[in-house]
């Protein structure tokens, strides 16, 4: 059955719905590090409630990420119980060989904790946990806190998660966000938000944290992602037109950043490379075009070119390499071109290559 549904999907002329249709919006496709599922979020706004949920080819229909409730002890106290009306959100991947991720979840004392699928919440404390990042080595969690007071960036060793996390920043007046592993498992990119603007920083080595900063512009430079081989981070900015965001690029170890696509929307991990590094996928923020999905390189932006999704409506984007050896997108859309009723986002997928 899995082979039969990569088969259609691989030759189908536009993207294909994975996810079933509900009553609330799919957002926040993000597959698992080999390509092998993809997390999505659900989003009522009526009830003010966000799903969780995993789907896998194959499978006849998603599956739901529900909270694992606990007894109460140092490490789960105000986790919410089990089965409740929940915002489950923020996904990242571990490493395949660990087959899990780590996500946020809202607790019974209205605050935010962090858990690991099918293994319940981790590092649980007074303040929101949120915005985690999983090292792709698999030995560390990065987030967002504010167990101190305003939103620092804390480093948890998912080797000894019994264990305090570590503090690495520490700005007065200032919270840090966004948080991105590097691929060598090493750095960290991200986003120091104050009253002025927010702007990228990098943490070069973990173990030594020094920020250093990467840009110093007016208003909002956001969601920053690295290219494959580390040397680029890709980024939202909207410093020229503050209600319009463009997709830049700067390298990783400092330097002028250019721009690769101007009037974007934001992605909810910021914007996708191609598994290749060569390439970014953006959407167009053009509601007389209803939203195009674009690709381009990122060194020759003139080259862009439309993706035929056949979808109408385009938000978050996911791209990775399959386990069949082919690049996917996942795309959060209001529907297809040709539908007749286009009523909350789904979830769609195809082939980039």
């Amino acid at each position: 059955m899995l082979a039969l549904l990569i088969a259609r999907l691989a030759f189908a002329a536009n993207a294909h719905p994975v996810s079933p249709p509900y009553d609330g919006n799919c957002q926040s496709p993000t597959w698992s590090r080999d390509g092998a599922k993809l997390s999505y979020e659900v989003n009522y706004h009526d009830r003010k409630v966000i799903e969780l949920y995993v789907y896998e080819p194959g499978s006849r229909e998603p599956r739901r990420v529900r909270p694992i409730g606990r007894g109460t002890t140092s490490l789960t106290a105000g986790f919410d119980s089990a089965g409740g009306e929940n915002v489950a959100h923020e996904v990242s991947w571990a490493p395949p060989i660990i087959d899990r991720f780590v996500y946020s979840v809202s607790t019974a004392a209205r605050d935010y904790d962090l858990a690991i699928d099918r293994a319940g919440p981790i590092a649980a404390a007074p303040g929101a946990d949120g915005g985690p990042d999983w090292s792709p080595d698999g030995h560390w969690i990065v987030f967002t806190s504010a167990r101190t007071g305003q939103g620092d960036l804390y480093l948890l060793d998912a080797h000894a998660l019994e264990s305090p996390p570590r503090r690495l920043t520490e700005v007065p007046e200032a919270s840090e966000l966004y948080a991105r592993f590097s691929p060598d498992s090493r750095s960290v990119a991200y986003v120091v938000h104050t009253a002025r603007g927010d702007n990228l920083f990098v943490i070069d080595d973990i173990e030594n944290p020094e920020p250093r900063r990467l840009t110093d512009w007016p208003h909002a430079q956001t969601r920053p992602s690295w290219s494959p081989d580390g040397r680029y981070i890709a980024f939202y900015a909207n410093k020229d037109v503050p209600s319009r965001f463009d997709l830049y690029v700067v390298p990783a170890k400092g330097g002028r950043p250019f721009p690769v696509a101007r009037g974007v929307a934001l992605s909810h991990d910021g914007p996708p490379w191609t598994p290749d590094g060569r390439s970014l996928v953006y959407v167009l923020d053009d509601d007389d075009r209803y939203d195009p999905v674009y690709i381009a390189p990122f060194d020759d932006p003139g080259a862009a070119r439309p993706v035929p999704t056949g979808t109408v409506g385009n938000g978050d984007l996911a791209v990775a390499r399959g386990t069949d050896g082919r690049t996917w997108l996942a795309v959060a859309a209001q529907g297809l071109e040709r539908d007749e009723v286009r009523d909350f986002k789904r979830i769609y997928v195809m082939p980039l290559d």
